[in-house]
Formats: C-alpha cells, sequence, structure tokens
C-alpha cells in the first residue's frame, strides 16, 4: 500500500485511463463509477441549466478500440481476453467496443483499490451482465459481494412490456473491506416496529402507564431489533431526481441520497474517494459532506465548474472557503515507482508435450495466471513454464524470438537451450526502444 499521490479535493479534466495509470497502486478506499450505459446515443444538459454544455458521447464503435488495450487484455487478462474474443460474435457488435473500452479502465480500478477497499460500478440491464463476467476476471469472483437494485417509479410510456425502473450496482470489494452497516441501516416504520413489537409479546412487560408503556414499547423493540432492518440489497426509498434545487441539468445525474449510503456503508471518515466518471460531480458533494477525501474524473471541465458550485450551494454550512477544489488537465505521476521507471513485464516460455520442438512465447504481467490459463483448456493439464523473465523490454524481446525463430500462430519452433539463450542476452537497439516506450 502506498501513499495517495493526488491531493484530496482535485478534479481531473482529462481521459480516466490517463489519469488511472498516473494515481499510486493500492491509495483509494473506495471507487464509485458511474460509465456510459453502452445505450448508443449521445447525452447533452439542456439549455438554461446549470451543467449546460456538458455532454458525453455513449457511443462505441470497433475503430475506437486501441491496439494497445488489447495486447494488454491478451498479456495481463488471458481468461478476460477469451471471453471479450467470444463477444464480437454475440449481440450488437458495439458490444465488444464497450467492454474493452470498460475492461482496460476497470483493470486500473483494481490496481489503485486498497486490499481493504470497495468499488460500486452503477449500470443497467443493458450491459449489467456483460459487466458481471469482466469484474468477476478482473476483480476476481470471491470478491463479488452483492448486486444492489436501485428501483424508482414514475411515468412510463411502455404498454407492451414491464417499465424499465430500475438501475444496477455491482458491488466488489477486497479480501479485507470495511462495511460500515449501521450507518446505512433503514429505519423500521412505525407501523413495523409496533406489529414486531406484538408479535414477541412485548406488551405483556409494559407497566400500564401510558406514558411509560410508549416509552419502554419503543425502548424493548429497538433493543430486540435495532434501530433500523438490515441493509436490503434493494433500494426503493430513494427516489430519481424530484428535488429542484438538487438539479444540475445534466443528464444521467444521480441523487445525492443514493451516493450518501454507497460512501457511508463502503468509507470511513478520511478515507479517499475516487469517481473516475464524475459527472456532476455528485460524488464529490456527497464525499465532502461526509468528511472523506475525493478524487474525481470527467473528460468536460464542466465536472470542475459544478462541483464547485454545489459546494457552495449545497454544503455552504461545511464548506470552508479556505479550501479550494483543484482542477488539472494532465494526469498524475506515480511516486510509488521511481523516477525512471518503466512497466515491467515476464517473456515466458511454455511447452506442452503433444507439441514437441515448439514453445509458445508470450508476454505477461503474471505467468502463473497465463499458464493457468493455458491449463484449463487441456483436462490434463499438461502445460509447462520452461522459461520466464521479467524486463522492461518484453515486447521488443517477444517480437524479436518471433523473428528468429520459425513461428506459427504464436509458437515457435526450435532448441530450447538456444532460445532462452537468445531472450537472456537480448539487448534492444535505440529504435526498439523508441516503439517499446511509445507502447508503454
Amino acid at each position: 500500500m502506498s501513499e495517495c499521490n493526488v491531493s484530496n479535493r482535485t478534479i481531473f479534466c482529462d481521459d480516466n485511463l490517463d489519469v488511472l495509470r498516473g494515481i499510486n497502486s493500492e491509495c483509494i478506499d473506495l471507487i464509485y463509477l458511474d460509465p456510459p450505459f453502452n445505450k448508443n446515443k449521445k447525452f447533452t444538459a439542456p439549455i438554461g441549466s446549470s451543467a449546460e454544455g456538458a455532454e458525453f458521447s455513449d457511443i462505441f464503435r470497433q475503430e475506437d478500440v486501441k491496439e494497445e488495450w488489447i495486447q494488454t487484455l491478451e498479456q495481463d487478462q488471458p481468461e478476460l481476453h477469451q471471453y471479450l474474443k467470444g463477444i464480437r460474435g454475440v449481440g450488437k457488435p458495439y458490444n465488444f467496443a464497450y467492454l474493452a473500452y470498460m475492461a482496460i479502465r476497470l483493470i486500473e480500478c483494481h490496481r489503485v483499490l486498497k486490499q481493504s477497499g470497495s468499488v460500486y460500478l452503477h449500470c443497467d440491464p443493458t450491459m449489467s451482465h456483460y459487466l458481471k463476467t469482466t469484474m468477476d476476471c478482473i476483480f476476481g469472483e470471491d470478491n463479488f459481494r452483492n448486486e444492489i437494485v436501485w428501483c424508482y417509479t414514475g411515468p412510463s410510456n411502455v404498454y407492451k412490456h414491464f417499465p424499465k425502473k430500475h438501475d444496477v450496482i455491482m458491488f466488489y470489494a477486497n479480501r479485507n473491506f470495511s462495511f460500515n452497516r449501521d450507518a446505512v441501516r433503514i429505519p423500521y416504520s412505525g407501523e413495523t416496529m409496533a406489529r414486531r413489537g406484538r408479535v414477541e409479546g412485548v406488551r405483556s412487560i409494559i407497566s400500564s402507564s401510558a406514558e411509560t408503556q410508549e416509552r419502554r414499547s419503543k425502548e424493548t423493540v429497538e433493543d430486540l431489533f435495532g434501530s433500523g432492518k438490515i441493509p436490503e440489497d434493494w433500494w426503493s426509498d430513494i427516489p430519481i431526481l424530484t428535488n429542484q434545487a438538487e438539479r444540475t441539468g445534466y443528464p444521467t445525474q444521480k441523487p445525492i441520497k443514493l451516493l450518501e449510503r454507497i460512501v457511508k456503508a463502503g468509507s470511513s471518515e478520511n478515507d479517499v474517494v475516487l469517481d473516475p466518471f464524475c459527472g456532476c460531480a455528485t460524488t464529490c458533494v456527497a464525499a465532502e459532506r461526509l468528511n472523506r477525501q475525493w478524487i474525481g474524473v470527467d473528460i468536460s471541465v464542466k465536472a470542475y465548474e459544478l462541483v464547485k458550485q454545489r459546494l457552495e450551494q449545497e454544503s455552504i454550512n461545511i464548506w470552508n472557503p479556505d479550501d479550494v477544489v483543484n482542477m488539472r488537465t494532465d494526469p498524475p505521476k506515480r511516486t510509488d515507482l521511481g523516477e525512471d521507471y518503466r512497466e515491467h513485464k515476464f517473456v515466458y516460455v511454455i511447452s506442452h508435450p503433444a507439441y514437441p520442438g515448439e514453445f509458445k512465447v508470450g508476454i505477461a504481467r503474471n505467468w502463473k495466471q497465463r499458464l493457468n490459463a493455458y491449463q484449463t483448456s487441456d483436462p490434463d493439464r499438461q502445460y509447462r513454464i520452461e522459461f520466464k523473465l521479467e524486463t522492461p523490454y518484453f515486447r521488443d524481446t517477444e517480437l524479436f524470438i518471433h523473428d528468429k525463430f520459425e513461428n506459427k500462430h504464436e509458437w515457435v519452433r526450435g532448441d530450447i537451450k538456444e532460445i532462452i539463450r537468445e531472450i537472456e542476452n537480448f539487448k534492444p537497439t535505440h529504435s526498439s526502444q523508441s516503439v517499446q516506450q511509445s507502447l508503454l
């Protein structure tokens, strides 16, 4: 775990992938993200609203997917890479582009999250089932804690099927995560408290005095059942935005009560909360109200303007004029790696007895995970790691070996000792170093 290298109350107006890559590893306590939902349309704030000028595209195309993303997924997340390859032939053609866009960012979210941290991904049934599998691959199936359903009511012009009136919030957390259950209990109604009290025979132990009866009944029922019920995983008590004073005009704005519940549940005072798609900055406002540190990221400068405006308007009682909201248009620089650090990955050599004299030479951040991905495709699990070398010139090394030896479908043919010797003795040229650096 390292210190966070970003100041509290910072809004980045930049691509969130670049910002995430610049944040130190394992320094964030809570991540909430409300990304595009893959609706295949463009959202724009109405003229005259506080958010006028804010817009974002929820349209994803194959040509928007960068080759570097695919290489990273193949090297570091082989199971996820296989999953996304299958998505190409399933459903609408832009589903793959959307998931590749999300996956490369979720990988970075996983890296910056503390071992005691939690992540809440807000989506809807458009892509929730695809995102669940994506997050299973990145955060681990065992770290899936729950699926929260935020349900709401309102008018609908749908008559031929059930109206769409809920969102989904995927809740994942690392092994040592904290969960503040008491902070998010939903109070029982008076009727429910009275009914449960009668069922348990509470009235039989109450004195005849009406005043004493009321007081002791409340104390006894609260003692038996607590001041509120256990937090549910379906939330129907938070309506969609109806408070005009809270509304900014941002097209996908969420109620601050929703974000306050998530921030209360998943963090404590002074913890660091990150929202990589902060939009109109509701997460930042909620975190400020609850005495958390916060970092927001949005491609539009409007997020910076809105968070300042909202903190002044909605939280004036807690807002200290001496505190400054920082706006940055450049990504942070990691301080947990050293000035001259370049990413290292393993160049590995894998063999299988069914392919004598042939070896898979590839790249992986986690060679054990890569080997396991091969083993799962083999009932006898006979794949074997022959050699591995961690190097900052992983791509140059892999390309050199594939050029030097006869190859077929990323497998090379040759003497294993010679292949290993060539990997160990490889020295990149000046030009190859430039290529390598441009791909990092």
